[in-house]
């Protein structure tokens, strides 16, 4: 009698929905996996970078201090360069400004990134926070440029401006959604089309940094391009992913893309 089946229909019902959340579950597993994969194949090992950001108890400073704050800061670049511990830095170019630059080390640890970063007189005096994270980003970063500038220390610098992307969760995030595994499968597809279209200067996924899911860094172009491209990935039009974009200053033969 259907009285009599309608509780092991009900358990039936239950175990099939369960099942199919399991497997949701595991296709976003596998895509993410996916990413992994793909930022791990092209990583030689983790990078740390360090965003140095306006220090809110920020001060008005006069010539003579700002110039002297920003040649110490110069100095502990190329410091840092030639202890071998930074790959690369540049500044940003926001309107407002929320990131005044940022380090790109290759240490051993998110410890030993943010005890570096620390001491940059920058932060010292009080005119930049420093927030440091862990990114697989592509084999090389710097290489060609200390390099070239090995063979001839006056190499030009070529400093030009990258658009540097931020990816973040976005708000229709949900690790328990079959079809945002697709999504995110799509994502990981649209960055390898733009790398292999020779758009992209860099691009890897962040490790433990909360809704910091990624960054992906272009190659010299218009800003309006690089938020098309981005627009366009599935990910984001569906806002699983959501982008913050920034201007990145960046030398010649930094990135290995």
């Amino acid at each position: 009698p259907r009285s009599t089946l309608f509780p092991y229909t009900t358990l039936f019902r239950s175990a099939l929905m369960a099942w199919k959340q399991r497997i949701a579950r595991v296709l976003l597993a596998v895509s993410l996996l996916h990413i992994t994969a793909f930022a791990t194949e092209n990583a030689t090992g983790r990078y740390y970078v360090a965003f140095l950001r306006p220090d809110p108890a920020r001060t008005h400073l006069t010539k003579e201090e700002g110039d002297r704050i920003f040649a110490a800061h110069m100095a502990n670049i190329h410091k840092m360069a030639n202890d071998g511990v930074l790959v690369s830095a540049g500044p940003f170019e926001d309107t407002p400004t929320t990131i005044s630059g940022i380090f790109v080390f290759k240490v051993d640890s998110l410890a030993t990134a943010e005890k570096i970063a620390a001491q940059d007189p920058t932060v010292v005096e009080h005119r930049n926070t420093v927030d440091v994270h862990a990114w697989e980003g592509p084999p090389g970063i710097g290489e060609e440029y200390r390099r070239l500038h090995k063979l001839d220390p006056k190499t030009p610098e070529n400093m030009q401006v990258h658009p540097f992307c931020m990816v973040f969760h976005g708000p229709n995030w949900d690790t328990s959604q079959q079809r945002q595994a697709a999504l995110m499968q799509g994502h990981v597809r649209n960055i390898e089309q733009l790398k292999s279209q020779g758009k992209l200067g860099a691009a890897g996924r962040m490790e433990n940094s909360g809704d910091l899911a990624g960054l992906v860094i272009f190659k010299p172009m218009q800003d309006d391009e690089a938020r098309k491209l981005m627009e366009a990935d599935p990910a984001v039009k569906a806002g699983v992913l959501r982008v913050e974009y920034h201007r990145w200053w960046s030398s010649d033969h930094v990135l290995p893309w």
